[in-house]
């Protein structure tokens, strides 16, 4: 019996797998930051123009209100920020945005992704039996 020697990869394969692997990682970091750049410079183009109010008519309890005070005094913060974390900390009912068919199209997405892989590992599987153990002995299915 010979002993089994699994097939190499050449040079030019091995280059052209790490080029898509670099290819596809640029593309998810920069997409990924273009669009939340875009999403941020929407957010904040509307809350330039908001007025900014005195701490006392601000919607927070008292003792919220004098460490804000205290923050002022010392520097650290500002009214315009405080007021901007105010409005930010806000309950509201569109803070979080779910949208039901992004979320069917991404289950969809990782369910054919994970269906190819399978795929191909069996095949894969079923080639590298082929190889180690004589072709009459395997039952191909």
């Amino acid at each position: 019996m010979t002993q089994y020697e699994p097939p190499k990869q050449g040079l030019r394969g091995q280059l052209l797998d790490a080029f898509i692997i670099l290819a596809l990682l640029f593309a998810t970091l920069f997409l990924t930051t273009y669009v939340i750049e875009r999403q941020t410079e929407s957010e904040t183009t509307g809350t330039e123009t908001s007025e900014t109010k005195p701490l006392s008519e601000l919607a927070l309890s008292s003792a919220e209100k004098q460490q804000f005070q205290k923050m002022i005094n010392a520097g650290i913060i500002d009214l315009q920020a405080t007021n901007e974390v105010v409005k930010t900390n806000q309950p509201t009912t569109d803070k979080y945005n779910f949208s039901a068919i992004s979320l069917i199209a991404t289950i969809g997405i990782i369910v054919l992704y994970l269906a190819f892989v399978y795929w191909v590992s069996l095949r894969e599987y079923k080639e590298v039996i082929r190889e180690k153990f004589d072709s009459s002995e395997v039952q191909r299915t």
